[in-house]
């Protein structure tokens, strides 16, 4: 075939936002002229019959070849003969199934690509921010920044199992955001296939929420501790986890204008939420009475957050892990109130069934009652107050002013 009649296929964008597809039909007359398609599917069609036109018309072309091409040829085609197939089949298949990468480009400039398109997509920067240091950045020390198309599947099988450290949740957790940054790769041209596809996903462990789930005299000595040594921005942030079904992340994006202590029935308005799904939790009596000891103006959390957050946790010595908070407020919520639909339209969740077969009977309804009575007078004894009520809040707050003045 001649060289001046390659047939190939270009993508045509108009300024109307449109697109169409091209044929190139080579040089006619000295200029280079093109025929335009509606549908790539046609122009391929299109571009097929005039190759096979351009093979009949010029049977002798292979004589043009170098000896080491012709013979390549020759081999493809007996190879092909077997199976009935001709090389334009072959390369039609190859085409469509392998899809080679339109240009290099190595894992450091995929990893800035995708941040650059995430952010104006407009992504949480949290998560872009933790993608990139927990999961992009080691990855590309390990393979030493290579091009994204030499990352093979094996190697990315020992690369994820060689950790011994690392549980099954971490390893599940890399592959996925591992897979994530190679389907974009893929979709901006710049790879073939993606090698975490063919990794085997580690087994899913059984739920260890239960480990998780605070005693209720956990949860008095944390509060306190925060509350009574100069804590009290991280305090308010735990309060709104605990008792409001507030995510962790989120308390970071609230201000103390959303949270409506004043009204009839208090609520926390979340309207940045992880999900784009705005909430409007109710606030139960009880962390009514923590948020009026705790209320300021501005953002509820202090400046970095996760590192105070982090640092509470160790000193105030109440054996609380990370999550332990979001993870105690659902088995306690479900246990009180019995209603997994109610629990997860606060937590923002879709799966009633999901929450209720993983939170269900991780603490007693006892307990639960001790739970939802924790103000900054309670101290895990005496009576217990099963539902305290706004009014009864705001007059144990009163006597503490009281007894503050006098």
């Amino acid at each position: 075939m001649s060289a001046k009649k390659s047939f190939a296929v270009y993508e045509k964008r108009h300024a109307s936002g449109n697109v169409g597809y091209r044929v190139d039909l080579g040089l006619v007359n000295g200029k280079r002229k093109f025929k335009s398609f509606d549908s790539r599917e046609k122009a391929e069609t299109f571009s097929k019959k005039c190759q096979k036109l351009e093979v009949q018309k010029n049977p002798n072309l292979l004589v043009d070849l170098d000896e080491v091409t012709r013979h390549e040829v020759l081999a493809a085609l007996a190879r092909l003969k077997e199976y009935r197939a001709s090389i334009t089949d072959a390369v039609d298949f190859y085409l469509k199934h392998a899809r080679p990468a339109k240009a290099d480009a190595t894992i450091q400039q995929i990893m800035d690509l995708f941040e650059e398109t995430k952010k104006k997509a407009g992504l949480s920067s949290k998560y872009i921010t933790t993608a990139k240091q927990s999961f992009f950045i080691p990855f590309r020390v390990q393979f030493k920044n290579c091009l994204v198309t030499d990352v093979t599947a094996d190697a990315c099988e020992k690369y994820i199992y060689k950790h011994k450290e690392w549980g099954t949740t971490t390893r599940a957790t890399h592959i996925r955001h591992l897979n994530v940054l190679f389907n974009f790769a893929i979709s901006k041209g710049y790879a073939t296939m993606n090698p975490m596809e063919s990794i085997q996903r580690p087994k899913k462990p059984a739920s260890n929420s239960g480990e998780k789930v605070l005693s209720v005299d956990q949860v008095i000595q944390l509060l306190q501790y925060a509350y009574k040594n100069d804590y009290k921005p991280e305090c308010a942030s735990l309060v709104l986890v605990l008792f409001c079904g507030v995510r962790v992340d989120e308390v970071d994006r609230l201000t103390w204008e959303k949270i409506k202590l004043d009204e009839e029935k208090p609520v926390v308005v979340l309207d940045n939420t992880k999900a784009n799904r705005r909430r409007v939790n109710p606030i139960p009596a009880n962390a009514v009475a923590w948020l009026e000891e705790l209320r300021g103006t501005g953002r509820v959390t202090p400046a970095n957050y996760e590192g105070r957050m982090r640092y509470l946790r160790k000193v105030s010595k109440a054996g609380c892990k990370q999550n332990s908070a979001r993870i105690s407020f659902c088995s306690y919520h479900v246990a009180m109130w019995e209603d997994p639909a109610k629990t997860s339209l606060l937590l923002g969740h879709q799966n009633p069934a999901l929450l209720w077969n993983t939170y269900r009977a991780l603490v007693s309804k006892k307990e639960a009652e001790r739970y939802w009575s924790i103000t900054p007078t309670y101290d895990g004894t005496g009576e217990i107050q099963t539902v305290i009520t706004q009014a009864e809040a705001r007059k144990a707050r009163g006597k503490r002013l009281a007894a503050a003045v006098g």
